[in-house]
Parts: C-alpha cells; sequence; structure tokens
C-alpha cells in the first residue's frame, strides 16, 4: 500500500464515528454508552447533521424531521437542548458556554464540522473510492477498492430504514458500492482470477437481485472461465427475477451475450487458481499495519473424533467421490453443501473428517462445530464455540486487519473475542434497534463474519449433530446456503436420521434445503461384511499393534464374526477393536481367543461368540479396566454432560483430578480440543458411564457440578445449566433449581429462544409446585415469562393457558394491577392471533371486573376509554335495514397523557399490550396524531421489553396510518419491516407473526391493480394457516382478499362464493376487510343490476362504518357509492359529513380525495 492510504493512520483520532451499519460513536478508545447520549434526539441529530455535511441544515428543517407535532416554542427549545446534549456528547470536557469544535451554529441552523481528529467511516469510504477512480495503476486501484468494499459493512445508517432525509445518501453510497464491487471484478478478471471476480459479482446480487449489469458481468466471467454451462443458468434466473420481479425482459445487450455463449462466441482464457493475497483492509484507525499484507493463515479445527483408528478408513468410496467433487468445486469459488445422514455411530463425522483432512492439504481454512444436547435452550451454542476456537487461534495482527463491524457484533456470542478489538464497542440497547433487529444482526454478523473468512482464504465448515441444533443455529446456517454460491466454502452438515422428528426446526430446515437442491442430502450407510473385514485387516497389520500376526484365512474369520456381531455399525467395530488391544496387552492370547470365547463344550460346530454384544458392554469392559482415580474422574466427565474446561473439573472434583485426566485422554476416553476444553470421544461413551452411576452417585455430582458453575461466576451466563444440575441433585435443591431456572427462561426471552423459553419456565413449574413455602415470586415471574413467550410463538391456547393461570395468581394474592394486566393482555393478544370471539369474551369479563371494583375510582382513564372504544367497535352489527345513509360519528377525543396513565398502575412488559390497543382504536376511528405518537411509543416499549410480536403489529399499524395518509410507498415500507421484524423467529412462529403485514400488503397490491402479486400474498396466508383452527380473522380476510381479485378479474361468482362465506362470520372479522367484503358484494349487485341488494349492502357497510368511527373505513364506502353513481344515496351530505372532519384534523390526503369526490358527485 502506498504511504498515502487513507485507511491506516498512524495514531488513534480522538473520536471515530461508523455510519455503515447502525451509528457507533467511539471518543477517546471507548464507546459512548446509552447514558452519555442522555437523549434520542441527540443521536439523531447527528446523524442528520452528518448526512448533510458540511451543509447547515435550518432549525425550521430540524424540528419539522425530529419533533412534527410540538409547538414551535417548545420545539425550538427541545432542539437547543439536544444541539446541547450532542455536543457534550463530542466534547465532554468543553467549558461552559464555549464554542463546539464539532457541531457548529451557522446559519440557518448547525453544521457538522469534520474536524482532522474525527474519523468518519463515509469520509474514508469516499476518499478511498475517489482515488481508486483516479488511479492508473491496477494494484493500487484494486488494494484501494478492496479497502472501500470491506468498509461497508451494511447500507448507512440502517436502524433509520424509511427516513426520508438520508434516502439520498444512503442510495448514492450504495450506488458506489455496487460499482467498486463491479470494478473490483474487472480488475480480478483482467488478471484471470475469475473465481474472486464471480464471487463479487455474487456479493452485489445477493444485495441486489435485479441488477441487470451484475448479472451480464457473471455471465461474461463463468463464460470466459469456461463455465459456459454456468454462464447459461445465471441467464435463466436473470431472466426469470426481472420478469417476478419487475415484469421485464432482459435487456438487449443482455439478450446478445446471452445468444453468444450459446453460439460459443466466448473463448475461454486462462485461470489463475492461486488466491490473491487480499489487500491490508484497515477498519479501525489507528492501528499500524504492516507494509504487506497480512494473509489470513490456513488453520485447521477438526471435528471431534476417537483419535484411536485416524488413519485407517474403508469402505466409503462412493461417498468420498461425492464429497471430493464438491471440495473441488468449492475451492474453485462455487461453493457447496451438504447434508450427511445415518444412524448413530454409522460414521458420518469419521467421513467428514476424512474430507476435513484433505481440504486442510489444499490450504483451506477448516472449521468444525459440534452442537449439544444440553445446548438446544442456548441460541448460536455451536457457532460461537466454533468461532470462538478459530479467533483463539488466530494471531492479533490478523484479527486487527479482519472487519471491525462484523467481528464487534460476532463479540456478544463470543465474549473472549471482546479482548482482541483494538476499541471495545459495547452496542447500548436503544443502539441495537428492535430486539429482533438485534437477533437479525447476530445472525447477519455470524454469516458476514463466515463470509467475510472465505473471501480471504477458501473455506470448508462442518457443522455436526444438527438433530440437536438450537433454531438460531439452524436460521445461521438457512442464511449461509443462500450465500454460498458466490464464496469459496462447503459447507457440510451431518445428523442422525432418527432423531430428525423431534427437532422441529431441523424438520423445516432439511425440508428446505430439499426444495434448493435435488441431492442436497447423502445417506451413510452401514460397513458391508467386506469392509468390516478389510478394517480388521488393516488395524492388524498397523505398526501399533502388538499382537502375534494372523494368517489371512484368521483375520478373515475375526472380521467376519466382529460383522456378524456389530452388523456393520462403525462406532460398534472401532468400540470392539479398542477392547481388542486393551485385553491383548494384559493376555498373552491370539487375537481371535482375546476377542470371542471358545465354543461351548456341548457345541456341535464351533460357534465363536463376542464377550458383548451390544455396544454397552463393551464399553463397560473398557472401563472395568481403568484405574480407580480415572474412573472417579470419567464420573465427573460424564455429569457435567457436556465439553467442558479444566477450571470447571478442577472446582467440581473431590480430589486434585489430574491424574485419572491423564489415564483418560492417554486411552481415548476423553479428548483434549485445541482450545483446552474436554470432550468424550463419543457421546455414547458418555451415556454408557452416566447410565451405570448409582442415583446417589449422580446426585452428589450434579450438586458438585451446579455449585462449580456458581463458584466460577456462571451465575449469569449460565442459568439453564446451573438449574439443570440442581434440578437433578435431589429435592433438596429443587428451589435453586427453580430460580436459575427463571433466570435462565428470561435469559431465552431476550435471546429469541421462545420455545425453549416455554420449556424451562415449566420445568420450573414443575418444581414449584412440589415447593409450597417456596416465593410467591417465582410462580409470577415463571408464568409471566411463558405467556410472552407463547405470545412471540403465536400460541393462542398457549397464551391463554398462561395468563389465566396468572390471573389466578394474581387474585390469589392481591395484585390488583396483575390482574388488569393479564385481561388486557389476553383481549390484545387473543385479537391479535386472530381469536376475534374468544377476544371479545375476555373483553366482556373486564369491563364486568372494573365495574365491581369496589366503587372505587377508574384504575386508568385509558383502560375504561379503551374497552368502551373496542366494544363500540366489535359489536354485532345486527341491525335490519331501515333505508338510513348513515353519517360519519367522530369518536370522543383520547385520553392525555396515555402512557403515563398505564405506566401509572401496570409495568412496563404489561404496558405494552393496552397502550398498543389504545394506539389501535384511535387510528382506526380517525385520532391519527395521537395514534401515531402512541405506536411509535409501543415500538420502543415492545423493544425494551422484548414482545417482537406486538413490536412487529406496531409497525403494521404504522402502515396503516402511512396508507391513510395516502403515502402507499411508506406503507408498503413500514408494513415490510413488519414482516422482517417476524422473519427473526425462526420457522412457522415467523412466518405466523407475519400474516396480518401480508394481507395488508395484499390490498395494497389490489388496490394497485396488482392482481397476480396480490393473489400470491393471499393464498401464502392460507397455505400458512392450513389446518388451523385458530387464526380465523386472517383466514377471512385472505378469503375476502382472494375474492376482490376474483372480481377484479371478472369471476363473478367465484368472486361472491368467498365474499358471501367470510362476511358471514361477523364476530371473527377485522373492520377494514369487513367493510372491503360488503363493497365488494355491491359491486357484483350493480354488475347484476340489482339496485334493491346494492343499496343495502352499502348503507350497511355506511353504518358499520359510521357508527364505530371508522374514518378509512367510511370513505372507501363513499367512494364506492361515487364511483357506481349510486343516486338513490345523499352523497353530498355523508362527504360534508365527514369532510369538515378530516379538515379539522388536518387530513390532507381525506379533504383532497373527498373534494374530488364531491365534484364528481356534482358533475353526475
Amino acid at each position: 500500500m502506498d504511504s498515502h492510504s487513507y485507511a491506516a493512520e498512524p495514531t488513534r483520532p480522538r473520536i471515530q464515528i461508523f455510519t455503515f451499519g447502525m451509528l457507533q460513536v467511539i471518543r477517546e478508545g471507548a464507546a459512548v454508552t446509552e447514558s452519555d447520549w442522555h437523549t434520542r434526539q441527540a443521536r439523531q441529530l447527528l446523524k442528520i447533521l452528518i448526512t448533510e455535511r458540511p451543509r447547515p441544515v435550518s432549525t425550521d428543517l430540524l424540528i419539522e424531521i425530529l419533533w412534527p407535532n410540538s409547538t414551535p416554542h417548545a420545539a425550538a427549545t427541545t432542539l437547543r437542548s439536544a444541539i446541547n446534549a450532542l455536543r457534550n456528547v463530542l466534547e465532554p470536557d468543553r467549558p461552559n458556554r464555549a464554542p463546539s469544535r464539532y457541531i457548529v451554529t451557522q446559519a440557518p441552523g448547525y453544521a457538522f464540522h469534520l474536524a482532522p481528529e474525527i474519523w468518519l467511516d463515509v469520509e474514508v469510504f469516499d476518499h478511498l473510492y475517489n482515488r481508486a477512480h483516479n488511479a492508473t495503476d491496477a494494484n493500487l486501484r484494486l488494494q484501494l477498492l478492496e479497502q472501500a468494499i470491506a468498509l461497508y459493512t451494511d447500507d448507512y445508517l440502517i436502524s433509520d430504514p424509511y427516513a426520508d432525509w438520508l434516502q439520498t445518501e444512503r442510495e448514492r453510497l450504495r450506488e458506489r458500492f455496487f460499482n467498486a464491487l463491479l470494478m473490483v471484478a474487472d480488475l480480478y478478471a483482467e488478471s484471470g482470477h475469475y473465481a474472486d471476480a464471480i464471487t463479487a459479482c455474487r456479493q452485489l446480487l445477493a444485495r441486489d437481485e435485479v441488477r441487470e449489469n451484475a448479472y451480464q458481468s457473471l455471465m461474461r466471467f463463468q463464460a470466459e472461465s469456461g463455465d459456459s454451462a454456468g454462464a447459461l443458468l445465471t441467464y435463466e434466473r436473470c431472466r426469470t427475477l426481472l420478469s417476478e420481479e419487475l415484469g421485464a425482459d432482459p435487456s438487449p445487450l443482455t439478450q446478445a451475450l446471452h445468444q453468444r455463449i450459446l453460439n460459443g462466441e466466448i473463448s475461454p482464457r486462462p485461470v489463475v487458481h492461486t488466491p490473491l493475497n487480499p489487500a491490508p483492509v484497515m477498519i479501525l484507525p489507528g492501528v499500524p499495519t504492516s507494509s504487506q499484507p497480512v494473509e489470513l493463515p490456513a488453520l485447521t479445527l477438526l471435528t471431534v473424533l476417537d483419535a484411536g483408528f485416524p488413519e485407517v478408513f474403508v469402505g466409503r468410496t462412493q461417498e468420498m467421490t461425492l464429497l471430493q467433487e464438491r471440495l473441488e468445486h468449492a475451492l474453485h469459488g462455487r461453493g457447496e453443501w451438504l447434508l450427511l445422514q445415518g444412524e448413530a455411530g454409522v460414521g458420518k463425522t469419521r467421513l467428514a473428517y476424512q474430507l476435513l483432512r484433505q481440504a486442510s492439504k489444499e490450504a483451506a481454512t477448516v472449521l468444525s462445530a459440534t452442537c449439544q444436547a444440553l445446548e438446544r435452550d442456548l441460541p448460536f451454542a455451536p457457532l460461537a464455540d466454533a468461532l470462538g476456537r478459530y479467533f483463539y487461534n488466530l494471531p492479533d495482527a490478523v484479527v486487527h486487519n479482519l472487519s471491525f463491524g462484523a467481528l464487534s457484533a460476532l463479540a456478544q456470542i463470543v465474549p473472549s473475542l471482546q479482548d482482541r478489538l483494538p476499541i471495545t464497542t459495547p452496542i447500548s440497547p436503544e443502539n441495537a434497534g428492535t430486539a429482533e433487529e438485534h437477533r437479525q444482526r447476530l445472525i447477519d454478523s455470524i454469516v458476514s463474519t463466515i463470509v467475510m473468512l472465505a473471501k480471504l482464504r477458501p473455506l470448508v465448515f462442518f457443522v455436526d449433530d444438527l438433530q440437536w441444533a438450537d433454531p438460531d443455529t439452524l436460521a445461521v446456517l438457512n442464511r449461509l446456503v443462500q450465500r454460498l454460491p458466490e464464496l469459496p466454502a462447503f459447507l457440510l452438515m451431518a445428523y442422525r436420521a432418527e432423531d430428525l422428528p423431534e427437532n422441529s426446526a431441523l424438520v423445516t430446515f432439511t425440508h428446505t434445503l430439499n426444495r434448493l437442491q435435488r441431492d442436497a442430502q447423502l445417506s451413510v450407510p452401514r460397513f458391508a461384511r467386506r469392509h468390516v473385514q478389510e478394517l480388521v485387516e488393516r488395524h492388524l497389520a498397523a505398526p501399533h499393534t502388538s499382537e502375534p500376526a494372523l494368517s489371512p484365512d484368521a483375520a478373515y474369520r475375526l472380521g467376519d464374526l466382529l460383522y456378524e456381531t456389530t452388523q456393520g455399525n462403525a462406532l460398534f467395530v472401532t468400540e470392539a477393536l479398542h477392547n481388542l488391544d486393551e485385553r491383548l496387552a494384559t493376555s498373552n492370547v491370539d487375537a481371535l481367543t482375546a476377542l470371542f470365547d471358545p465354543p461351548g463344550r456341548d457345541s456341535l460346530q464351533p460357534s465363536p461368540r463376542l464377550h458383548s454384544q451390544r455396544i454397552q458392554e463393551i464399553i463397560l469392559e473398557r472401563l472395568d479396566r481403568l484405574p480407580t482415580d480415572a474412573r472417579a474422574v470419567l464420573n465427573l466427565c460424564a455429569v457435567i454432560g457436556r465439553d467442558f474446561s479444566l477450571e470447571l473439573l478442577e472446582s467440581a472434583a473431590t480430589l486434585d483430578p489430574l491424574g485419572g485426566l491423564e489415564a483418560l485422554l492417554e486411552r481415548k476416553f476423553l479428548i483434549e480440543r485445541p482450545d483446552e476444553r474436554i470432550d468424550f470421544a463419543h457421546h455414547l461413551v458418555r451415556q454408557t458411564v452416566y447410565d451405570q452411576l448409582s442415583l446417589l452417585q449422580r446426585r452428589r455430582l450434579h450438586l458438585a457440578v451446579a455449585e462449580a458453575l456458581v463458584d466460577l461466576g456462571q451465575g449469569a451466563t449460565n442459568p439453564g445449566e446451573i438449574s439443570f444440575h440442581y434440578a437433578q441433585a435431589g429435592s433438596g435443591h429443587r428451589l435453586l433449581a427453580a430460580q436459575y431456572g427463571v433466570q435462565a427462561g428470561e435469559k431465552l426471552l431476550h435471546s429469541y429462544g421462545f420455545r425453549q423459553a416455554v420449556d424451562a419456565f415449566d420445568r420450573v413449574l414443575a418444581l414449584l409446585d412440589a415447593l409450597p413455602d417456596a416465593p410467591p415470586e417465582l410462580t409470577r415471574r415463571a408464568l409471566q415469562g411463558r405467556g410472552l413467550a407463547y405470545e412471540s410463538l403465536f400460541d393462542p391456547e398457549g397464551v391463554t393457558t398462561s395468563y389465566r393461570q396468572l390471573q389466578s395468581w394474581a387474585r390469589a394474592h392481591g395484585d390488583r394491577a396483575l390482574i388488569l394486566a393479564t385481561y388486557t393482555r389476553l383481549t390484545t393478544v387473543l385479537g391479535l392471533l386472530g381469536q376475534q370471539a374468544e377476544s371479545n369474551e375476555v373483553l366482556d369479563e373486564f369491563l364486568h371486573a372494573i365495574q365491581l371494583a369496589d366503587g372505587e375510582a377508574p384504575a386508568s382513564h385509558v383502560l375504561v376509554d379503551l374497552l368502551e372504544r373496542r366494544r363500540r367497535i366489535y359489536r354485532v352489527d345486527e341491525e335490519e335495514d331501515d333505508g338510513v345513509w348513515t353519517r360519519y360519528q367522530p369518536a370522543p377525543p383520547p385520553v392525555a397523557n396515555p402512557e403515563a396513565d398505564i405506566l401509572h398502575i401496570l409495568e412496563p412488559v404489561h404496558a405494552v399490550a393496552p397502550l398498543f390497543e389504545y394506539g389501535w382504536v384511535l387510528l382506526v376511528q380517525g385520532q391519527l396524531g395521537e395514534a401515531t405518537r402512541i405506536l411509535e411509543a409501543v415500538v420502543d416499549l415492545a423493544t425494551e421489553t422484548s414482545q417482537p410480536s406486538i413490536a412487529s403489529a406496531a409497525y403494521h399499524q404504522l402502515a396503516m396510518t402511512a396508507r391513510i395518509l395516502g403515502d402507499m410507498e411508506q406503507s408498503q415500507a413500514l408494513n415490510e419491516e413488519s414482516i422482517v421484524i417476524n422473519r427473526a423467529v425462526a420457522g412457522a412462529t415467523g412466518e405466523l407473526g407475519s400474516l396480518l403485514p401480508r394481507i395488508s400488503s395484499g390490498f395494497l397490491s389490489l388496490h394497485a391493480g396488482r392482481l397476480d402479486e396480490a393473489e400470491r400474498r393471499f393464498r401464502r396466508v392460507i397455505d400458512m394457516l392450513g389446518e388451523r383452527a385458530f387464526f380465523r380473522n386472517y383466514r377471512n380476510s385472505a378469503e375476502i382478499g382472494l375474492g376482490l381479485v376474483a372480481l377484479a378479474r371478472g369471476e363473478v361468482e367465484a368472486a361472491r362464493r368467498r365474499l358471501e362465506a367470510a362476511q358471514a362470520d361477523t364476530i371473527n372479522i377485522y373492520p377494514y376487510t369487513y367493510v372491503q367484503a360488503l363493497l365488494g358484494l355491491a359491486r357484483i349487485a350493480n354488475l347484476t343490476q340489482d339496485a334493491t341488494q346494492r343499496d343495502q349492502l352499502l348503507r350497511k357497510a355506511l353504518r358499520f362504518a359510521g357508527q364505530r368511527s371508522l374514518l378509512e373505513e367510511y370513505m372507501s364506502v363513499l367512494v364506492t357509492i361515487a364511483h357506481l353513481n349510486v343516486t338513490t344515496a345523499p352523497l353530498a351530505d355523508l362527504i360534508d359529513s365527514l369532510l369538515q372532519y378530516v379538515t379539522a384534523i388536518h387530513l390532507e390526503a381525506g379533504v383532497a380525495t373527498l373534494q374530488a369526490l364531491r365534484q364528481l358527485s356534482v358533475r353526475a
């Protein structure tokens, strides 16, 4: 790198500001924390001023962006306070009233001054890009572009995805990033490094799948590298995506390139397979780098394997051929993945081990991870372990030259990595965005780290025992699979076929992979007879064996008998041979006599019998030969139940475990991993040892392990394991098990392990049932946590059961606030889950409970107002048609300061639901300003209390606000934000959480005339619901949407059937879709010239919306009346009844619509 490279400053700047991704500020080497900011507006001010730098931003514009609903005087005061807070964040030592160096007052407002002591990532990115653009030397240009690309860890300020004020800057930087990728791709191709060029194109397409010039480059590079078939497949993918997403065909240029490839007009060019040395990527300013590029070392972290016979490998010729082909593809830039499946002990891990050794010889990075049964409740556990071991072995000089953005996020699950980073950067909860965004970024950071490692050196990653994988680990692997085509990487995974049904997330994952690729899985069979015979022969001939040589006939006979006994299970065969070695070491008999009993005296023919025909007995025979101290250590290790540190073993052991541990390592019962942790050679050995322990032995050892974990300070970080061991230690320790179990469940709620959290709380409640004197607070926390978990899992039965039990507990303990909270949560959540009938029943029960509250003043004015509004909205419309065209009836004004009113009686975790419900009813009743403010507060509060289902729903309601205001693009964007939140939850839970946003998106597509898109969205909802008896609101709404699609296509009878069936259910409805159904039927009646039926339906829709103050629905009815030219309706009077109200609330879009309708009615 030349001496002027912007990325390698000799000293660390005073302030570093990272804007690619989420905003992070580092001051004097320490991260600016949550408490340092004082106010969210100070952070937003910095984002705005940086985006507009060096131009000043007027005070009026800042107020309009940050405080649109405040009075000018109040907003000006708040702005000055926020400016002062921001200045104090950046310059805490600035004297009072002294001018700021960085946030300067400049007419007509304020500006951000980029002083020399400030390092700003976007400024560095632009500088590198501009220098690369002007550079004439290809090598220098490539280095500069690679550094710029490395800086771009994510889009600009992604925590503000829909802010208008930064869209232009975000798109500018995004375009520069894409151009940089295309330029480096061209430079790679010019030097013959086609694998790197293809990877750069795929990296671009992973972010923008309809970028046609990237497809053109990718096709050209594939053809020039000799992969014409791949280039033709790329064209087909391009054509399909352009058609589906844009309704367009490839450009003439793309089609011409396709034809040239078909005609064989592009000749292959020489391909360089030697990987390029990566340019020195200096993300962190102030960390010295050498003048030579730092190359990622070829580290190899093999999977844990019984090391008894590492060189003997037989019987897998066909399987290895397939694996080697895929490895070859991966090492040359065409990423691959494969699932190995087979029974326990069949040899999946040994097969993978053989491939990993070969990959190591090819100078690839080799990583391995193993899922553990005890860690199924710990999100990302196997990945955190694997990456932790990898970075443990990586030199500091290399770590400092990797992407800071990815590593700083990864450090949240690999704590040891924090000490390796030049700067500690804790991310505040507010900076982290919503809880779902935080989880999503953790997934992205793991994937980004693996992708980054693969780009620096070809990578092979093996993940074993997926049957014990947590859903979050599977989510990472699923996303990694999507990125593999662009990488020189091979992802190999293995699981036990017999355990697949017990892991629903794994079932979904395997189905997904099977859809993506026909040969997604490779079944690993047992050894055939000849393979066992070969294994025995090669083992007996190995230098380490000391037994007398056997004749070929005797070796054949030994292998034959061993096969009959083990039926070809590789682990059983290996254990039998271990047994053979140990017996021969203590006797003078030959191999056959050592391994088999002689025939009985009464036998008519020789019939040798293995000393044990079951693997457990073979292992037990080996155990009997262990010294006493080694057996004691092995018993303790079996109770620990997973890989462990030496510190834990020493803390839990009553005697010095060193001597016994050395014997166990020497005899291959245990294996020492590269990260200095200890593990069993195979889990069946551990299980056999554990099964042989008496109940008293188990209890004592579990207690020792639990107390050791507590003594080692793991109470906060590992409460689930501590709870497990206390629970196994006997009845006298149940209370401690329950206490740590509650902590474990609450920890899982914050790490998005909702299903695991339910299991943890269920275990706690079962323990507490046997502990009548336990602190009542434990029961409350367990029931409350279980209810929150079931909410996020979208499980109506679980929600109802949990909150009914919590309600009973609250009554028994006189907790009136909690009683109110359980009612509000049940009412709100059941409505969100599509159980409107059940929600209404709870609502009536709640109103009755409030009325019986000893004549006290209302516990909450908001709750009383909310319940009355809800009852008004959801009362069944049973009125007969009286011929009256109902005028709009505005709702009463909302309660002042609703957040304070609710939080006065409810904890924040319980205040979220009623606040959300209140925001929603105000929204549908047209009180948009207050509704928007409440819903935005709900998003923040739901995020703080880890309630993703309500955060998602709040975003959806904010999307409705944008739709009412006429901003369809913003509405769609907010709706997508709701869907994104639910994608952060793995499996069916995330799918169910996205139902309502999908329905809303379907109606937006319908109104925009995109019928095929609307139909796909509605049918997706129906498909996701399947045969579920719940979610009736959603099903009815999707059916109404499909009916309206059919009507728009002229399929009148099909439309009538769907609409009549859906709107007949007058209880399980959403007001908007119910009115849309009535309007659809009215249009059908108009088509069939049945004016009487048409008018009755329109009056019914008008009455339904008008009496309930449903603003958007009432306006929709007026629009339909005008478009159908219903002369019997007093349209002008109806418009005037609504126009006065929408004018008063400054709803400009509504005013424009109504005025246009009035002119239309006058002309008619």
